[in-house]
């Protein structure tokens, strides 16, 4: 990886390492998009974009006893090609700074590091779940075709489980049966986590219980929104050229910058397995 010009920073292997251990696992903490969507790749730093195909409608079986029913053939409705930006933040190690830790022994100080990686890491999931208009990236809230319902107020006790009910029935209904998966904003997540009923359980518990590919928040979530999907790569991947690492850019005014950095993209192959609340 010459690109990333690693040899031309002043930091020793056992340096490195420590700022790649720190951005790895800073990133690892915010992800939520990652802990549910099936990974494609790596592709590769030099992968503009990815080719996919992509399917709608209900599909048929046949049953009969000589198999000459006329059934739905499964085939791509169309093929799409998605590109992959450049996720990046920049840090800055003073000079002066590694100087006194080569000289005292200290390890090196990956606080900056870690910082730009969950700035990274936070823009990766703005991306699967809000997408980029200007990029022409669709997200889970934002794709064509996905199906929606409207959400209620959930300061009522068991209106964040009907709404989930509702979603799971649309999804069910356009023959995704599941496993599913829930993402909603941190307000709402925090309204699911009180007593339900006189079950003794709480309202998130039942939902847990409905949905079994796990339920999250994200804080790129903004507002009473939430979305439930089914999952698999029959429906979704989250496509990487280049996984989350470190490249030196060079000195500026004697300190040196670094830059924490990713190209990834989501491949939505069916949107009617997405449900939306809002």
């Amino acid at each position: 990886m010459d690109y990333l010009d690693r040899s031309s920073a002043p930091l020793a292997d056992a340096e490195w390492n420590k700022i790649d251990a720190s951005v790895i696992s800073s990133a690892r903490d915010i992800l939520v998009g990652r802990k549910f969507l099936n990974l494609l790749g790596p592709l590769g730093a030099g992968a503009y974009d990815v080719p996919f195909s992509v399917y709608t409608g209900k599909t048929s079986v046949g049953i009969d006893m000589t198999g000459e029913s006329d059934t739905t053939i499964i085939a791509a409705a169309s093929r799409k090609s998605v590109p992959l930006p450049l996720l990046y933040a920049d840090f800055k190690i003073s000079w002066r700074d590694i100087e006194t830790d080569h000289k005292t022994g200290l390890p090196v100080d990956a606080s900056a590091a870690a910082i730009a990686a969950v700035t990274v890491a936070s823009q990766e999931d703005d991306l699967i779940f809000n997408g980029n208009k200007e990029l022409g990236v669709e997200g889970l809230f934002t794709a064509t075709g996905r199906l929606t319902a409207k959400i209620s107020k959930w300061d009522e006790p068991g209106a964040g489980l009907a709404d989930v009910l509702k979603a799971v029935s649309a999804l069910a209904g356009a023959s995704h049966y599941g496993p599913y998966a829930l993402v909603v904003s941190p307000a709402l997540y925090g309204k699911l986590v009180r007593v339900y009923a006189n079950t003794g359980l709480l309202e998130l518990d039942h939902i847990k219980a409905l949905i079994s590919g796990g339920v999250y928040y994200s804080n790129v979530i903004k507002g009473d929104k939430a979305v439930v999907i089914e999952l698999g790569s029959k429906n979704f991947d989250l496509a990487i050229g280049q996984d989350f690492t470190v490249g030196y850019l060079g000195t500026e005014k004697m300190n040196h910058m670094f830059r924490v950095l990713e190209t990834a993209a989501l491949l939505i192959r069916r949107p009617c397995a997405i449900c939306t609340l809002e």
